[in-house]
């Protein structure tokens, strides 16, 4: 498995295996930021002949994570190009739309995890749909909102 590194990241092997695992057609990711979450699960679509598609929406707030097209090079570095469409939109701005699996992190909290849900609820029911998501317990609420995450 051959994926990007980064110490914040030390689950994306699991990221990887889940998209291996439910082979999911259209992906839908919000904070990709600098493209590690992106680009591991674009690496498990081509490294498994899976037939799927990632677009990735973020704000790309360039003081934290860099920009957009920064964020795109990397994912031209790593061959996978074809398999992501990196999108300039606000997770509140979103008309949702279908997919198989969605990865969501844009510095969530729980009020984020649950306005989350209450727009994709029918799709997990109704479809099946699979959502991973990064932070939304009361202690990483609390570790952000004191400042010590940004």
């Amino acid at each position: 498995m051959n994926i990007p590194s980064h110490g914040k990241y030390k689950w994306l092997p699991k990221l990887y295996n889940a998209i291996t695992a439910l082979k999911p057609s259209k992906i839908i990711e919000f904070g990709p930021a600098g493209g590690q979450t992106t680009i591991t699960m674009a690496m498990a679509l081509k490294d498994n002949n899976i037939d799927g598609f990632i677009k990735s929406y973020d704000i790309w707030n360039d003081r934290y994570w860099g920009s957009q097209y920064n964020t795109q090079n990397q994912i031209d570095a790593w061959g996978v190009r074809d398999y992501v469409q990196l999108n300039n939109l606000d997770f509140y701005d979103w008309e949702p739309e279908p997919f198989n699996f969605m990865y969501f992190d844009i510095n969530n909290d729980g009020d984020k995890i649950m306005k989350l849900y209450d727009i994709v609820k029918e799709q997990i029911d109704m479809a099946g749909s699979v959502v991973y998501f990064e932070g939304g317990s009361k202690e990483r609420d609390r570790y952000v909102k004191d400042g010590h995450k940004k």
